[in-house]
């Protein structure tokens, strides 16, 4: 994966570049020094510290909630919301911004990395998401087939990994998300909000940048059809 100076990290988190040095020092975020003293930092080491800051914001909504907004969002029915829930999942859409909507939904799944023999037959079982999904959102980015992004189906992500020769790492290019979905689903793929939203927790700036615009077109497509 590639690696960022602290001063790219710094930038990244808007903290200074000796806070980033603290916090690598202290081992907050995973980096390795440079026999000439510079740091280096993964940059999904970054995101997954950027994710759990998310987490601890207390801004986030209850699984169910969570992807009755983004059922909403996409424009289906989350038959399993209450009429007050689905009252206040649309004031969270008319009233958050991309980033907002993207961070309030972040707590309802957790994602597993790995590294796969056969990208192409560790997807085939899977729902796609993110960049495995990409077509969905109809933008300039096509589908990865070289890396997994996908939701099981049934059991957790590693019984799933084991049986389609997949090797935990956490620096994997390969993710795959726990299915906290309160509904079965059968789809192929994940509606369009739920593959924005897990896109834009990519590490790849220009795909992070694209699936949030995503996310604020979803909403204005929305807004405009109430």
């Amino acid at each position: 994966m590639p690696e960022l100076t602290a001063t790219q990290v710094a930038d990244r988190l808007d903290v200074t570049r000796q806070h980033v040095l603290g916090m690598l020092r202290a081992g907050r975020i995973a980096g390795r020094r440079l026999p000439n003293g510079v740091w280096l930092v993964d940059s999904d080491a970054v995101a997954r510290f950027e994710l759990a800051a998310q987490r601890r914001s207390g801004r986030s909504l209850q699984p169910s909630t969570a992807w009755g907004l983004l059922w909403e969002l996409s424009g289906l029915r989350a038959d399993w919301l209450t009429e007050s829930t689905r009252a206040r999942v649309r004031r969270r859409i008319r009233d958050s911004s991309a980033e907002e909507l993207t961070r309030a939904v972040s707590s309802r799944t957790t994602s597993h990395r790995y590294a796969s023999a056969n990208a192409e037959r560790a997807q085939a079982g899977l729902i796609a998401t993110g960049r495995a999904a990409a077509d969905v959102l109809e933008v300039e980015l096509l589908p990865d087939s070289r890396r997994v992004a996908g939701y099981v189906r049934n059991g957790t992500p590693d019984d799933y990994a084991s049986t389609h020769f997949m090797v935990a790492d956490e620096n994997g290019p390969d993710v795959i998300y726990e299915n906290t979905l309160p509904v079965d689903y059968d789809g192929e793929t994940m509606p369009a909000a739920v593959v924005a939203v897990d896109l834009a927790t990519s590490v790849d700036t220009r795909e992070r940048t694209i699936a949030l615009r995503v996310v604020e077109e979803l909403r204005r497509a929305w807004l405009a059809e109430r």
